[in-house]
């Protein structure tokens, strides 16, 4: 997908029996797909996967112990090191390079994104909107903050405000389909009635070449969830890592369909199976542990409405 992937926290992959359960107790008939017998569609997991850049975060540690540094060359360095550990979803590590980052070079409008998406998904809504305003600041052009922005303004119902952010976001690509889904799904929530149309319109200028596009197509009723599946497979090697990338994607946007259609139940197993493929860096994953932790809340709120009304 476009680079909407950021900082998540780690994860831990359950087992599949766990996730079958789940789906045969919370998925209807009607998606069943997602079970064969005594599995789930989930991407194959390599311990060696991060090697690279766990080799990497030991070389610039080393760097940065032992090695004569200007204030320019450190802040880099930890800019670069808080980049890796956001990559394998070590949200506090990160946080922390980054926050050195800013002692150093107070103006770097990068880290400042960065910091905005953990006020973000921390619920610090004022804290994250402030670092995305500073962002703007430092850097008028600093496309991918629109998104972050709009996010901003989603999750706390401003759906107005996040369309201008989420359209200009569009606007910057209309063959890239992660853009025109949010546009959609934000649509959705203030004029449902001119969303659909709204999409199929910008689904004529969809590029083949991002997986969104068949999600897209799927949110129009073009392709049925088993469709989709079947075409992930040939989309890209089911044994490389772009699967479990495009996997995540593909739960996390059927998630929030399920979601938008009051099936909250059904939305739930499918963030959890966005998480369980470890894609630490995606926007979706990291909005899916988000949407479950806002889920979980909710629970949380109903189960102390009752217990005080006995």
């Amino acid at each position: 997908m476009i680079p909407l992937k950021w900082l998540v926290q780690t994860g831990k992959f359950l087992p599949s029996f766990f996730f079958t359960f789940l789906l045969a107790s919370c998925v209807n008939n009607s998606s069943g797909v997602f079970v064969t017998k005594n599995k789930v569609i989930l991407a194959e997991q390599y311990p060696n996967v991060h090697f690279e850049q766990e080799v990497m975060i030991a070389r610039l540690s080393q760097m940065l112990i032992i090695g004569q540094l200007s204030k320019e060359e450190r802040a880099n360095l930890h800019f670069e090191r808080g980049v890796l550990y956001d990559s394998l979803g070590l949200w506090g590590l990160a946080r922390y390079d980054f926050t050195q980052t800013l002692a150093l070079q107070p103006k770097t409008a990068a880290v400042y994104n960065y910091l905005g998406l953990y006020s973000l998904l921390d619920e610090d809504y004022d804290s994250a909107l402030e670092a995305f305003n500073v962002v703007f600041e430092l850097d008028p052009n600093y496309e991918y903050t629109y998104l972050n922005r709009g996010l901003d303004f989603y999750y706390t119902a401003r759906y107005n405000l996040a369309q201008q952010d989420f359209l200009k976001f569009y606007q910057s690509d209309t063959t890239d389909p992660y853009r025109a889904l949010w546009l959609y799904l934000n649509e959705l929530k203030f004029k449902p009635n001119e969303a659909k149309q709204n999409l199929m319109q910008r689904a004529k200028q969809l590029s083949t070449d991002y997986w969104g596009t068949f999600v897209v197509q799927h949110y129009l009723g073009n392709l049925s969830v088993q469709d989709l599946l079947d075409k992930a497979k040939n989309f890209v090697n089911p044994q490389s890592s772009q699967y479990a990338e495009i996997l995540t994607e593909t739960y996390f946007y059927l998630a929030k369909q399920k979601l938008n259609n009051g099936n909250v139940s059904e939305a739930e197993t499918l963030f959890k199976l966005a998480v369980a493929n470890q894609v630490y860096n995606f926007v979706e994953y990291r909005f899916a542990l988000f949407e479950l932790a806002k889920l979980k809340n909710m629970d949380t709120s109903e189960t102390d409405v009752v217990a005080q009304q006995k």
